[in-house]
C-alpha cells in the first residue's frame, strides 16, 4: 500500500506506507513474521561469479552462469541433497559492487550462448536451481553508490548521496579500486527511490520471489570511516535513529513483498541488531552470552564461497566442512526447531561426533539416512538412532569430495541398535536403510 500524498517537491516514486519501529523480540522470542524459509534447516552460501576491473570499466569472470549449475549440482551430491539457499556475487554490470545503486543490468560477462540476453540465463539459473534443492537469489548492495552508476545524477540532485554541509559527496570506501559513496537511507526511502528500486528489481526477474530471499551486503548504518558521527549526511542533518527507521522499513517493505531479508552481519556498525527482521547472517559476531532460538537468528556454519573460489573443480575442503560442521549443525537444530528445551544432550553428541570423525543422521531426507566421515583411520562401533530400532542391514555408498558422483560401497550389518564403520581418511559415507 502507498500514499498518494507527496511530502516534497522530491518525491519521484510513490512512498509505501512502512513502519520503521523498533521490534521487540523478547516479548515472544519469534521473529516479527514467521520467516519464508526455515534458515535454521538450511545452508546458506555465496558464489562469486565475478569481480569488475580497471575501475569498473572491464570484468574478471570466474564463473558464468552456466558453469555455476554444475557447481550447484555438485553442491547439492555433497550436501545429500538438504535445502540451499545461493546468493550470486557479481552478477550485475562489469561484477561485484559495479555501478551501485543501480540494479538494472545483468552481467553481460556470464551470458549463455544459446541465451539472447544476460537476463535471461540468470533467470534460467534460478530456475535449474530448484532441481537441485537449491534457491539461488542475489547478492545486493543498499548503501554503497560509485559516480559511474546510472543513477549517479538522480541520487546526487536529489542528496540521497551522504554529503558535507557544503554539498560535496563524502568519500566512503574504495572497493574495487573504485571510489564509492554512501547514500542516505532515509532520503532514498522517502524520495520513494528505495522503493522504486525494489520494485524495478522483482519485475526484472520474478523468480525472485518465488525464492523468498535476497541478500543485502554491508547492511550497516555507518560508514567505516565516519563510524562514531550521529549522521550519515551533514547536509541532511538525519540522525543514526532515522536512518535506522528507514533499514526497518526496507525490511519490511521486502516482506510485504514475500522476501526475507539477510545480511552480511548482525551487530557490525549498526544501532539495531534487527532481531525478528532479519533472519540469517552470513558472519557470526553475536557474543556467546546471547542465547536464542536458531529459527529468530542464526549464521550459516558452511561460506562455500572461499572453497568454490579456489578449487572450483574438486571443491576440496567442502565435503570436510559439512560433516564436520554443517550436518552436526542442522541434525541439532532440526531436534529443536520448535522447541529450545529440545537441544541434543552430550550424549547425544557424543553419539553422532567424535574429535575428528562423525556419523550424523541427515532428518531432511525421506529414508533414513546417516552420513560418516574421518580425517584418518577410525574403526568405531556407533550408536544408531532410537528410530533406527527396527534396521538389520545398510546400505554403504561413497560420495565423491567433488560431487561428481556416488557409488556403491556394499553393506553392514545392524546388530543390536549398533553399527560398525571402518572408516578411511576423508572418504564419506552414505549410510540408508537396506530394507
Amino acid at each position: 500500500m502507498s500514499s498518494s500524498r507527496k511530502t516534497g517537491s522530491f518525491v519521484r516514486y510513490p512512498v509505501p506506507v512502512v513502519s520503521g519501529a523498533r521490534y521487540d523480540w523478547t516479548k515472544t522470542r519469534k521473529p516479527e513474521r514467521p520467516w519464508l524459509i526455515d534458515y535454521d534447516k538450511t545452508l546458506v552460501m555465496k558464489l562469486f561469479l565475478a569481480s569488475k576491473a580497471e575501475g569498473g570499466k572491464k570484468c574478471k569472470v570466474r564463473r558464468n552462469f552456466e558453469q555455476t549449475l554444475d557447481v550447484i549440482k555438485r553442491l547439492d551430491v555433497i550436501t545429500c541433497g538438504v535445502p540451499k539457499v545461493v546468493y550470486l556475487v557479481g552478477w550485475q554490470f562489469n561484477g561485484h559492487d559495479s555501478k551501485y545503486p543501480d540494479w538494472s543490468g545483468v552481467n553481460n560477462y556470464l551470458k549463455r550462448k544459446q541465451d539472447k540476453t544476460a537476463l535471461d540465463s540468470l533467470r534460467w539459473l534460478i530456475r535449474e536451481g530448484r532441481k537441485y534443492n537449491t534457491t539461488v537469489s542475489l547478492h545486493l548492495n543498499m548503501l554503497d553508490a560509485y559516480a559511474d552508476s546510472p543513477l549517479w545524477d538522480e541520487y546526487f540532485d536529489l542528496d540521497i548521496i551522504a554529503k558535507d554541509k557544503k554539498g560535496n559527496p563524502l568519500k566512503a570506501e574504495i572497493w574495487g579500486g573504485q571510489q564509492s559513496y554512501a547514500i542516505s537511507y532515509k532520503r532514498e526511502w522517502e524520495t520513494g527511490l528505495a522503493a522504486r528500486r525494489i520494485d524495478g528489481l522483482l519485475s526484472m526477474i520474478p523468480e525472485l520471489k518465488e525464492g523468498h530471499t535476497i541478500h543485502i551486503d554491508a547492511f550497516q548504518t555507518w560508514m567505516y570511516r565516519r563510524r562514531n558521527e550521529n549522521t550519515l549526511s551533514p547536509l541532511l542533518g538525519y540522525t543514526i535513529e532515522q536512518e535506522t527507521e528507514a533499514q526497518r522499513r526496507i525490511f519490511r517493505y521486502f516482506r510485504n513483498l514475500g522476501i526475507d531479508v539477510t545480511s552480511e552481519y548482525f551487530t557490525g556498525l549498526r544501532q539495531d541488531w534487527f532481531i525478528g527482521l532479519q533472519p540469517m547472517a552470513y558472519h557470526w559476531e553475536v557474543p556467546d552470552s546471547f542465547s536464542f532460538l536458531p529459527r529468530l537468528m542464526c549464521s550459516t556454519p558452511m561460506k562455500g564461497e572461499p572453497e568454490v573460489s579456489t578449487d572450483p573443480k574438486g571443491l576440496s575442503g567442502l565435503q570436510e566442512q559439512f560433516c564436520l560442521k554443517a550436518a552436526p549443525w542442522l541434525w541439532s537444530n532440526y531436534l529443536r526447531h520448535d522447541d529450545e528445551r529440545r537441544k541434543p544432550s552430550p550424549e547425544d553428541w557424543i553419539r553422532i561426533k567424535q574429535l575428528d570423525c562423525c556419523c550424523v543422521p541427515l532428518l531432511w531426507r525421506k529414508e533414513k539416512s546417516l552420513i560418516a566421515f574421518s580425517r584418518l583411520n577410525f574403526d568405531h562401533t556407533w550408536i544408531l538412532p532410537s528410530d533406527w530400532k527396527t534396521v538389520k542391514r545398510v546400505r554403504l555408498q561413497v560420495i565423491a569430495p567433488d560431487g561428481s558422483s556416488v557409488h556403491a560401497a556394499g553393506s553392514a550389518k545392524v546388530i543390536d541398535g549398533k553399527l560398525r564403520l571402518n572408516l578411511k581418511p576423508c572418504k564419506v559415507l552414505l549410510v540408508t536403510d537396506a530394507g
